[in-house]
């Protein structure tokens, strides 16, 4: 198994093969520095809910926006005709208990940084699969669409096609 980082995408073979899309989010030093000052400085002047609340906002911005999805359509009906509909919004959850340990101990950010940056793409799921003929001009495509994307895909384009255009109408609405 080969990984191609963005800018190698250039250098994949032009053979047939199975390919996957893979997303690490990055916590940079700089940003562990600030949520960690942030978390002690709100814990000492306004206690713990404030600085679990500042955690989840944390790790809502750099790592859970990237993989929520988009809003179901549900449909619920029961034997009595009740029926219920509308749209199911994605709540990524956290536990109290690691909110509690994080405020207690910031540090442990660090290491959820190492986990991630560890994680991908061995343990991490694919935000794409998929299989081609010519990886590098297959690769190349998604590249240049996740690059110039702007316009929603044409109603008239192949089933292949509208698949690319969704593919990287999701990288750019996630910014990825």
């Amino acid at each position: 198994m080969a990984i191609y980082s963005w800018h190698e995408i250039g250098d994949a073979p032009a053979a047939p093969g199975v390919y996957a899309w893979y997303y690490t989010p990055e916590i940079t030093v700089f940003d562990l520095d600030r949520i960690t000052s942030e978390i002690v400085e709100l814990k000492e002047g306004r206690g713990t809910s404030a600085a679990k609340d500042a955690v989840r906002e944390f790790l809502d911005e750099t790592i859970f926006r990237y993989f929520r999805e988009q809003p179901y359509s549900a449909q619920l009906r029961g034997p009595l005709k009740p029926r219920y509909e509308g749209k199911m919004e994605h709540q990524p959850t956290l536990s109290e208990t690691l909110l509690d340990r994080i405020v207690e101990d910031p540090a442990r950010l660090g290491t959820i940084r190492a986990v991630l940056e560890a994680s991908a793409p061995n343990f991490a799921s694919p935000i794409y699969i998929g299989m081609s003929e010519r990886l590098r001009m297959r690769l190349g495509k998604h590249k240049a669409l996740i690059e110039k994307y702007g316009e929603l895909p044409d109603p008239g384009l192949s089933e292949e096609d509208q698949r690319d255009h969704s593919f990287a109408k999701e990288v750019r609405a996630r910014s990825i």
